[in-house]
């Protein structure tokens, strides 16, 4: 029994930075973990202002609710004592050529590659590579401003999107290489490390990187299994310590494997906050934010089954009507719906996860993961997106 005028139990309190779309997810995955929110207003990109908010709230911890931030959070985290990314590892999760170069020093996980600031340096080093190949910012995340280059007269389209994207102007040219994709999904805290699954991925159509589906968990055992452990295991030593959830991007090719990207879970909501709850039971938002305060969530599926996320391809317009939703809902084997794009909303061409993210998707379980991906595929066809075009609306 609660004693008279006693003060009731402080909650935890986690300080979110970032931009406001993710930050939104960030508050409900605070909320639901029992934790108090405060969001900082201007993230800016001065450490010590952001250090001086956080002291000055009296939390427990501060949460990068975007790639974007992580660099500025961990540098705050760090001056307070409080739980969070290395500074190094903040950046590898950022910059793809701080990754490569870390990687060229003591591994072979790097593909071949190679970094331009002008047109001219990324046609020498497509010419050197040779094609097809992959020019990508060097920092970001999610396939945003990536083009797949087939042919050279296609580079300067390729090196404009990419530099564009990039906060410096800068540009990764890698060769693209067909193999096949692992997602390593890791909770990391305390100096400790697991793995929560293994995805693979459908990829979305020839001169893109973003993906049209994912499913999980797959099952990877033998030599690669090994690889991949003791790969994800250099990783997290050479990056100096994550914290939370991240996932680990591999292309096998022939007996090669290659790290690909490191990212942050909170870039992939749809992984996070749909495909895993179904899967396994475990938000991994909410495990993810949880982290930020240093508190222990278990990592064990409370279930286990097989699923599959689907992502929605409309026309590109103004939608009108979104059609089909009972339909594709009454489905055996869908879990959940989503979609996104709401009438008035105006949709563009899927070049990246942004933009496909924008329309919705169909996530489904079933006993295989193959299974899976028929059902949610099978359930996008119901949905039909109405769509006119923006100078006829």
């Amino acid at each position: 029994m609660p004693v008279r005028g006693a003060r009731p139990p402080l909650k935890t309190r986690i300080l979110l930075v970032g931009s406001e779309i993710r930050t939104a997810g960030a508050l409900a995955a605070a909320r639901q973990a029992g934790l108090e929110p405060v969001v900082y207003p201007d993230a800016g990109g001065d450490p010590e202002a952001l250090t001086e908010a956080a002291r000055g709230a009296g939390v427990d911890g501060i949460y990068s609710a975007d790639e974007a931030h992580a660099e500025l959070v961990a540098a705050a985290a760090h001056n307070l004592g409080l739980p969070c990314f290395s500074e190094r590892a903040a950046r590898l999760l950022r910059n793809k050529e701080a990754l490569r170069a870390v990687l060229a020093k003591d591994t072979e996980m790097n593909p071949r590659y190679g970094v331009a600031d002008t047109l001219a340096g990324a046609q020498q080093i497509l010419e050197r590579l040779g094609l097809p190949g992959v020019v990508k910012p060097v920092d970001g995340s999610g396939g945003c401003g990536a083009l797949i280059v087939r042919d050279m007269d296609d580079a300067s389209l390729a090196f404009v999107r990419a530099s564009r994207a990039a906060s410096n102007g800068r540009v990764l040219v890698e060769p693209y290489l067909a193999g096949t994709e692992y997602r390593v999904v890791c909770h990391s805290g305390a100096g400790r490390w697991g793995t929560i699954a293994v995805l693979s991925n459908v990829p979305a159509g020839r001169d893109h990187l973003f993906d049209r589906a994912v499913v999980a968990p797959v099952r990877v055992a033998g030599p690669l299994r090994a690889r991949l452990r003791e790969q994800v295991r250099t990783a997290m030593r050479l990056a100096g310590g994550f914290q939370g959830v991240v996932v680990f991007e591999f292309l096998a090719v022939g007996e090669a494997l290659y790290l690909l990207e490191i990212a942050h879970i909170n870039e992939t909501p749809a992984l996070a906050t749909g495909l895993f709850p179904a899967i396994c039971g475990i938000d991994l938002l909410e495990l993810d934010v949880s982290s930020s305060v240093g508190r222990s969530f278990a990592a064990e599926p409370r279930f286990t089954r097989c699923g599959a996320l689907w992502w929605l391809k409309p026309r590109s317009g103004i939608v009108s009507s979104v059609l089909g939703i009972a339909e594709a809902r009454a489905v055996p084997g869908v879990a959940a719906i989503e979609v996104s794009a709401k009438v008035g909303t105006v949709l563009g061409h899927q070049v990246d996860a942004p933009s496909r993210d924008a329309a919705g998707y169909v996530l489904a379980t079933a006993r295989t993961p193959r299974r899976a991906l028929e059902k949610a595929q099978y359930a996008s066809e119901y949905l039909r997106f109405e769509t006119s075009a923006a100078l006829e609306y």
